[in-house]
């Protein structure tokens, strides 16, 4: 499972959140214009998609750091990590603008958990084990890690599902901090740039659980019978249908309007 150890959603958003006091330069350098970067997308005006696609890189190799960082200093506990970020994302819903973004970065977050979920039960991975792989993980960079999938000896399709999921990976990352942003620092954005947030996040979230699955890291029904897999079908969609209460469709038609 080549991308899985770089795909957690949540690392830059612990770093600003809960970890930042415990940072040493280059890490909070680092940090700190990876904030300000997606600070000057949310304030420019221009379209937050094209924006956040540029900035990608810079995501996976604070990411990356990130981790290497958490396995060699403290006590990794990345399913309790998440728990944290939940209980955080509850701040946001007391600004009612963020409301349907909140919404969709929750379910986001819920995608990612549940392949968390679903990895450390078909591979009988656990807390250690995790923090293990994270500490034997290699500091590369995102044209390393694109460089690395061609020598990877895997079929184009493979890899371009691999490649996506990462990328899917880092856009839930991107909106997840940009979102942080707007309620740490009061910014003041449009009910525009929101609506695209809120439509990208839950793209990718929709994206980055298809992928998971067509690459097997989600076991279907179909390809399994157990009492889990059959609660994440059904979970799953629950989830799909409460993405189609949100009116999405109508977040497409504010963008080009």
């Amino acid at each position: 499972m080549i991308a899985t150890a770089k795909n957690y959603d949540i690392i830059c958003f612990q770093l600003r959140n809960n970890l930042y006091s415990q940072l040493h330069n280059p890490l909070k350098k680092d940090l700190n214009q990876l904030s300000n970067e997606i600070k000057s997308i949310l304030i420019s005006g221009e379209t937050i998609k094209h924006q956040s696609a540029n900035i990608l890189s810079q995501v996976f190799d604070l990411r990356v750091k990130a981790l290497k960082w958490l396995s060699n200093n403290l006590k990794f506990d990345y399913v309790e990590i998440f728990q944290e970020v939940f209980q955080k994302l509850e701040e946001l819903k007391s600004n009612k603008q963020l409301e349907v973004l909140t919404e969709n970065i929750h379910f986001a977050l819920r995608c990612n958990k549940r392949v968390l979920e679903s990895v450390m039960c078909s591979n009988d991975y656990s807390s250690d084990s995790i923090k293990s792989n994270l500490y034997q993980l290699p500091e590369i960079t995102y044209p390393q890690f694109v460089a690395s999938l061609a020598f990877a000896n895997l079929d184009d399709k493979t890899t371009q599902m691999i490649m996506d999921w990462t990328n899917a990976s880092l856009h839930i990352e991107f909106v997840l901090v940009a979102a942080d942003i707007i309620r740490d620092e009061k910014l003041v954005v449009s009910d525009k740039i929101v609506n695209e947030l809120a439509f990208l996040i839950a793209d990718a979230a929709q994206e980055y659980s298809a992928l998971a699955t067509e690459l097997g890291i989600i076991k279907t029904k179909s390809s399994s019978k157990s009492p889990s897999t059959q609660s994440f079908d059904n979970n799953f969609i629950n989830e799909q249908k409460h993405l189609a209460d949100l009116g999405l469709d109508d977040f497409v038609v504010n963008m080009t309007t």
